[in-house]
């Protein structure tokens, strides 16, 4: 004989109770139930008396329930009606699925009453006593009484939406909760106005209860820092502005607009990068949008700071920027108006940004810092063709050049973040940053020198402190010096697999000529780099070995990339004091930029030039620059490490900090300048080689090491 189970009422009730974990919960699912009714706007109302809550009302403007589905949908518990519903009506996916969130009226209060309308059905009225279940037995004891009222009594003239009255609660709410549940509420409202996933929450009280707590508008205003928008068209940035907007209690320096006029020709025109079977690295492409039917991209993009050293300077409550931000943040896609799932949800990095930030310390940005929106006109996209589930575009060619559009002009707002960013530590940093252990010995030896009275045990401890110190500066040379090694290090391989491929051909062929040439060759290479990793100490050296040195190293690449080379070694015999392995490799990390962005310019005729000078006092300098398109970044940001100016944040930005560092352990410095700072040759000038002027400054007389 078959038995079944049978449930009580107070099921019901346990359900409240368990499933939803606190108060501020159950109001968080009840108002993303009006998200689901395709709600633009919810209003949450708090009645207390002497700071106390004693009623709350939720009211929408969503689609409403007549009497049909609050029978079988609302008032069955679990059903999985939003589970198979994969959209509603205006395009969202559901935030809740399990069918319980309406279970939170129980755990609120032990009356509700609930109004609700739809376009086409009378106003439905609802009332439950969550008392009554004490005294039922079967579940069809627990009546709830349920009435269609011919006329509205909240919904009058076409007006849709729902209301639910909470009153007689059953738990005493303190400042925390309360709190709490404001910051619940305020992260589900929409950072962008006008779209199908417009959703604001408004959240009132008869008591100033929520005193202290910041407005949606002032999470958006006074907590973001950086603000970027453009509009990308055919082949080029057609509109573009950048705003760094400090915080009034920033006051240390100013604000700074970037606008499409200070951009370069370069930074104008769309480009990607795109793996090749025959090809190791990734190769750069043009992007055309019309071509691929993608049309016009309108982009705004928000980015936040985190940064603790400024993120105290926050004019509004921080709590409720960073739960905003973690429910929020990321770049939404928006086709007509209407949001294109699921761009923009927490699991989606579909534009790669963490990803970016784990590959490279430091410049980079993450999902939960920013607010963005892409902006598409359906009519002129449709190379973008949507997956038949609707979550997203097929991944083809042409959303593969629609991530790379975007991710090209946000790495450059991300560029031009970087620079404030940079500007703002510097001003508000706590702590020393520059040499830290050095600092701190030199305060050890100073309270050494003035506390120990004993002369024999202070002779004694400071001998060992000053061994740190020597030490310690040693580690970080060596160190600097390995990197930027390494640095120059993939060139060289490069530049050697070639050759050899080349030399293994020629001997297929029995070109024994060629073969004697390219050996020669791959020598030469070998022999640079070696010079470039051997030990060497600070002597007077001429400044013309080193320049030929690293321009024999380079000189296929040069040939590579069709650069021809101006200087002016053979005529000079100027000598400094360096350590000749470092001085190659620094000057050889100048020629590797200039060679990036020469390319990176696709110039016809590109130059370089390699300028041997005693123009600048107490120094005889190189002086290295190029026909490319200059710097992007300013030069106290450009020495800065993981700060890099390249498209796409790509590099890991310690090319010109290992310079300046190594420069400094050699006692010389590193110069920007521009064509007025120095008197160049006529046939710099002649030529326009007179973009990125770098110098590296040597001291003419040997410097005493203190």
């Amino acid at each position: 004989m078959k038995r079944h189970f049978s449930i009580t009422p107070r099921i019901i009730a346990h359900f409240g109770e368990d499933l939803i974990k606190n108060e501020s919960i159950a109001i968080l699912e009840l108002v993303k139930n009006s998200y689901d009714a395709c709600a633009s706007k919810c209003k949450v109302e708090f009645t207390s008396e002497n700071k106390m809550i004693k009623k709350i009302v939720i009211s929408d403007d969503g689609t409403g329930m007549n009497a049909d589905t609050i029978q079988n949908v609302w008032l069955v518990i679990g059903t999985d009606h939003k589970k198979t519903t994969k959209k509603n009506e205006c395009g969202r996916y559901p935030l809740g699925e399990k069918g319980i969130g309406r279970l939170g009226v129980h755990k609120l209060g032990k009356k509700i009453k609930l109004f609700s309308k739809t376009a086409k059905n009378k106003e439905v009225e609802l009332f439950i006593d969550w008392t009554e279940l004490e005294h039922a037995k079967q579940i069809e004891d627990f009546g709830i009484e349920v009435t269609e009222n011919e006329i509205p009594k909240y919904y009058p003239n076409g007006k849709t939406g729902t209301k639910i009255i909470i009153e007689d609660l059953k738990s005493q709410w303190d400042r925390r909760q309360i709190r709490e549940v404001y910051r619940n509420l305020l992260s589900l409202n929409s950072p962008f106005a006008n779209n199908s996933d417009s959703f604001d929450v408004d959240i009132y009280s008869n008591e100033n209860i929520f005193e202290g707590l910041p407005k949606f508008e002032d999470i958006i205003e006074n907590g973001g820092l950086y603000f970027g928008s453009c509009t990308l068209k055919g082949k080029k940035v057609r509109e573009f502005k950048y705003e760094f907007r400090p915080w009034s209690t920033l006051d240390k320096l100013e604000g700074r607009k970037v606008l499409i006029s200070d951009l370069s020709e370069e930074d104008l025109c769309i480009k990607g990068l795109k793996e090749l079977e025959d090809k190791k690295r990734p190769v750069e492409y043009n992007i055309d949008l019309d071509e691929l039917q993608i049309g016009e991209i309108k982009f705004d993009i928000i980015i936040f700071e985190k940064d603790a050293a400024i993120f105290n300077f926050v004019n509004t409550e921080k709590k409720s920027i960073n739960d905003y931000l973690s429910e929020n943040g990321g770049i939404r896609v928006y086709r007509d108006n209407v949001r294109v799932y699921d761009y923009g949800e927490r699991d989606n990095d579909w534009l790669g940004i963490d990803l970016k930030r784990v590959h490279r310390v430091g410049g980079n940005i993450s999902n939960n810092i920013v607010l963005g929106s892409v902006r598409l006109n359906r009519r002129d996209s449709i190379g973008l063709r949507e997956k038949t589930n609707r979550e997203g575009f097929i991944e083809d060619e042409c959303y593969n050049a629609f991530v790379d559009a975007i991710n090209y002009v946000l790495n450059i707002f991300v560029r031009e973040r970087n620079v404030d960013k940079t500007h703002l530590t510097t001003l508000y940093k706590t702590h020393k940053v520059i040499e830290p252990v050095l600092s701190d010995l030199g305060e050890v030896i100073n309270l050494v020198e003035e506390k120990v009275a004993n002369e024999l045990d202070k002779k004694e401890i400071l001998k060992y402190l000053y061994r740190i110190n020597d030490q310690y500066k040693d580690v970080k040379e060596t160190l600097i010096k390995s990197a930027n090694a390494g640095l120059n290090l993939s060139v060289v391989i490069h530049e050697i697999d070639k050759l050899t491929a080349a030399l293994l051909g020629c001997a297929k062929r029995g070109d024994n000529n060629k073969i004697i040439e390219l050996s020669l060759r791959l020598e030469k290479i070998v022999r640079g780099y070696t010079a470039m990793i051997r030990k060497s100490a600070i002597k007077e050296t001429e400044l013309a070995d080193i320049v030929n040195i690293a321009l024999e190293n380079y000189e296929f690449r040069f040939s590579d990339h069709l650069i021809s080379v101006h200087h002016n070694s053979d005529n000079c015999k100027l000598m400094a004091f360096l350590a000749k392995a470092e001085a190659i490799s620094v000057l050889t990390n100048l020629l590797d930029n200039s060679i990036y962005w020469l390319s990176y310019a696709r110039k016809e005729d590109r130059k370089i030039s390699v300028y041997i000078t005693g123009q600048i006092a107490n120094y005889n300098s190189i002086i290295v620059s190029d026909n490319g398109p200059g710097f992007n970044i300013p030069a106290d940001v450009a020495v800065q490490p993981f700060i890099t100016g390249k498209p796409y944040n790509i590099g890991m930005g310690l090319g010109l900090h290992i310079v300046n560092e190594m420069m400094n352990a050699m006692k010389g410095k590193l110069l920007f300048l521009d064509e007025n700072d120095i008197e160049l040759p006529k046939y710099i000038k002649d030529n326009q080689i007179d973009k990125a002027i770098i110098a590296l400054c040597f001291p003419k007389e040997k410097k005493i090491k203190l």
